[in-house]
């Protein structure tokens, strides 16, 4: 096994595919125990980083992840099984898309141009464009999509949550 210490920007930046296998338990994570401290990190961070720009910045350790690479025939789309790490995956990947969807509803299009490879695959590396970066278990679907539901979009879920931190 090969450790390697990567950004959310190194692991979501690749053209691959995240797969959730179906031996994951479903997506479990709520506003309480788990998207709160994690917004609170990024604020955290984010304030950090806005208050001391010229300063060099170190990694924030947001917790391990595990992910196996799925044997492909070359040319094909890098594949990884999430073996750890889904609800935090998950979650960011939401976030990413939020955060994407809100710059575009803004007009803010090139932020928002910086964001897209990291939510979605560039098609030209896609055989059925467009593929996204990550793909669920019916199980974990049904599941993330309870944790969120009363949100009409991924964008409005992540803005419920930090309207209700504010």
């Amino acid at each position: 096994m090969e450790t390697q210490v990567r950004t959310p920007q190194m692991v979501f930046m690749q053209p691959q595919r995240l797969v959730v296998p179906l031996f994951q338990r479903p997506y479990v994570w709520n506003e309480e125990n788990q998207w709160e401290p994690l917004w609170d990190d990024v604020v955290r961070v984010a304030e950090r980083v806005l208050s001391r720009s010229a300063d060099k910045h170190h990694p924030h350790f947001l917790a391990a992840i595990v992910l196996q690479q799925v044997q492909k025939p070359t040319g094909q789309m890098q594949e990884r099984t999430i073996i750890d790490g889904q609800q935090r995956l998950t979650t960011l990947q939401l976030l990413l898309d939020a955060l994407h969807a809100e710059l575009l509803a803004v007009n803010a299009d090139q932020p928002a141009l910086r964001i897209e490879p990291l939510i979605a695959n560039n098609p030209a590396f896609c055989v059925n464009p467009p593929e996204v970066k990550s793909f669920f278990s019916c199980k974990s679907l049904k599941a993330l999509v309870s944790s969120v539901s009363g949100y009409a979009t991924a964008s409005s879920f992540v803005i419920g949550v930090i309207s209700a931190r504010s």
